[in-house]
Order: structure tokens, then C-alpha cells, then sequence
């Protein structure tokens, strides 16, 4: 929350998708949301179509677990992404 707030996102009356529901980051994050007044959706492994609900969203959190899950192609122009991700990956540039 503290991202959106001081990147002056306005979260009221917004569509948001939070993938996955643990309880340390996705459902947290899922009543916070709801909390200043925007639509929420949790979306997790046994959600039916996952990259429609992205298409729908003003706002993605994604608290997943898997590096690279979202697809750009699954978001809709203007939409604000979160990745929550701590996962750690080889950088191909370097040699």
C-alpha cells in the first residue's frame, strides 16, 4: 500500500487482482485493498483464467512465488503492477 500511496495511485473504486493468498502477503494485501475502498479479486492456482482477471484490473499485486508469472500481454494499457517477488535469477547480460 505504501507503493501505491506514495506513487500518488488512486486505489478507490479500482479493479484489483492480488495473485495468490497466503497469509503473509496476498490475503494481507487483498483487506488493505479493500480497506481504502477498491474492488478486490484473489486469484491462486485453482483460478479458472487467470490472464482475463489481469486484463480486468486496474491494479495487480503479484504475490506468487514464481519469477516472471505475469505476462505483459496480460495486462490492459495504464494498469500498475506489483511484483512482490523475492525470488533470485541469473542476469544473462552479465559474462
Amino acid at each position: 500500500m505504501e507503493l501505491l500511496q506514495r506513487n500518488g495511485v488512486q486505489v478507490a473504486g479500482k479493479d484489483c487482482v492480488v495473485l495468490g493468498r497466503s497469509a503473509i502477503v496476498g490475503m494481507p494485501m487483498a483487506l488493505l485493498l479493500i480497506q481504502a475502498d477498491a474492488t478486490v479479486r484473489v486469484c491462486h492456482s485453482r483460478t479458472a483464467d487467470i490472464a482475463a482477471a489481469c486484463a480486468e484490473a486496474d491494479i495487480v499485486i503479484a504475490a506468487v512465488g514464481r519469477a516472471g508469472f505475469v505476462k505483459g500481454a496480460w495486462l490492459k494499457e495504464g494498469a500498475v503492477v506489483i511484483d512482490v517477488g523475492i525470488n533470485r535469477m541469473t542476469d544473462s547480460s552479465k559474462k
